[in-house]
């Protein structure tokens, strides 16, 4: 399992507190806690699940999860990947015109937010990087671009 943080540009540190860059070869059950910041996810390898009251549903490959004011259960595949993207207060709003408390408590699919081709040109691109620096890379490209 892995689990590192990275840090932002100076470009980008007024938006985005951290990526993180997260694998895991093993099939996860986990809560994650209620949360005061917006997280956009990008899988590069794997999928990802939420479960509620028992029925799972999948997740697309890259999305966004709203600040939340309850536990989150997610499940991940075997040999999972994903670049998370841990905004600042205010960061969201410098990437896109869609209302942050407009994502209270959800999960969605990125491209309900930004361009459908610029995510599949992301999501490409980290299915091919080899490295977590080319990753972070592409991930800092993208919201420079957004």
């Amino acid at each position: 399992m892995k689990f590192e943080k990275h840090f932002p540009t100076e470009q980008l540190k007024p938006y985005i507190k951290y990526f993180v860059v997260s694998e895991n070869e093993l099939e996860n059950e986990y809560k994650v806690f209620p949360s005061p910041e917006l997280v956009i996810g990008f899988q590069y390898k794997g999928h990802l699940k939420t479960i509620k009251e028992k029925n799972e549903t999948n997740l697309t490959s890259s999305g966004i999860t709203g600040i939340t004011d309850s536990y989150k259960i997610f499940k991940n595949s075997t040999d999972i990947g994903t670049v998370l993207v841990y905004f600042t207060e205010i960061g969201f709003t410098h990437f896109a015109s869609h209302p942050a408390y407009e994502l209270f408590n959800l999960s969605l699919s990125l491209d309900t937010i930004f361009n459908k081709n610029s995510i599949a040109e992301v999501e490409e691109k980290l299915a091919i990087a080899n490295t977590d620096k080319l990753r972070i890379k592409i991930i800092e490209q993208f919201c420079c671009r957004s």
